[in-house]
């Protein structure tokens, strides 16, 4: 399994509410998605947070949802 994270920057009409937050490292406001793939590539998990959001906690997020 390879997994990967990036913060994406949301659009003026999404409310600030915990879904979104300040990425520290990119400066980036918005949400952070982190997906895991297979070794073909097919996604087998998804987990979107708040920007703020650590690595490490979509990572256990993301490992949770794998597992199941």
């Amino acid at each position: 399994m390879i997994t990967d994270t990036e913060s994406v920057r949301v659009t003026a009409g999404v409310p600030q509410a915990t879904t979104t937050g300040l990425d520290v490292n990119k400066m980036a406001p918005g949400r952070k998605r982190e997906l895991a793939v297979d070794v073909m590539g097919l996604i087998s998990g998804v987990v979107v947070l708040a920007a703020s959001a650590h690595d490490s906690e979509t990572g256990i997020a993301l490992l949770n949802q794998a597992a199941e």
